[in-house]
């Protein structure tokens, strides 16, 4: 079993799985700066409940061009078609092949910020479980961990019927800069939070889903009309 089914076979069993290093040292320096350049301030929970200033940067595809190349990812892409597509299933969904970009943005937990609850990416009128819809990933442009706000995850709740709890276990996502995790949009997840005084957390969040669910930021991510005829071939099949 390659490297590729293997991750195909972690998200079906247990709901997520963690890829070290998909890109490289130079590339995630490069991914860094960008991310920097664009991060703005959002109100955010700190630790003790009162408010702190929070970082994040929704609409990404509309905004720049700098992270096409990792959203079109052939490693990333292969797993998620593979999730979302796998052999024989392809017509329950739609003639189209291939998932498609739902939306993309960067995330900041901030030193002294605090958890997200456990939720669901998947939150459509239908029961669960059900086939997958969505793989949603997490790039970590920092270290995640236990002191600064590393994504919890819930393993094997993309398989329940029903709700989790305040007391319900997780794990943390132990990852360090240039690795990603990708996960069946129905697995509860949430963050912890951020006990550094120094420490951001940010990631490129990239979601899929199947090609006939509208994606989360409508035809194209809100591409100008403009850029859509150079964008290189891989991008366009993912939008």
């Amino acid at each position: 079993m390659n490297t590729t089914d293997q991750a195909i076979q972690e998200i079906e069993d247990v709901g997520y799985t963690i890829i070290p290093e998909i890109i490289s040292p130079s590339r995630l320096i490069q991914a860094q700066q960008d991310a920097e350049k664009l991060l703005h301030t959002i109100p955010a929970e700190g630790l003790n409940g009162t408010r702190i200033d929070g970082r994040m940067c929704k609409g990404l595809f509309a905004k720049t061009r700098e992270f096409d190349d990792i959203a079109a990812n052939a490693n990333v892409t292969a797993i998620v078609n593979g999730v979302l597509h796998p052999h024989g299933r392809a017509a329950y969904y739609s003639p189209k092949q291939g998932a498609q970009l739902g939306t993309a943005m960067i995330k900041d937990v901030q030193p002294g910020e605090g958890i997200r609850a456990l939720h669901r990416d998947d939150n459509y009128p239908i029961p669960h479980p059900h086939p997958p819809l969505i793989v949603n990933s997490l790039l970590a442009l920092d270290p995640f961990n236990d002191e600064t706000g590393g994504t919890w995850v819930v393993p094997g709740s993309h398989t329940w019927s029903g709700q989790v709890s305040t007391t319900t276990e997780h794990v943390t996502v132990i990852m360090e800069p240039g690795s990603i995790v990708l996960f069946n949009g129905a697995l509860w997840h949430g963050h912890g939070p951020n006990y550094t005084t120094d420490q951001a957390r940010r990631a490129l969040n990239l979601l899929y889903n199947c090609s006939w669910l509208r994606p989360w930021e409508g035809e194209h991510l809100g591409i100008p009309e403009n850029e859509w005829d150079s964008l290189p071939p891989a991008v366009k099949a993912i939008l």
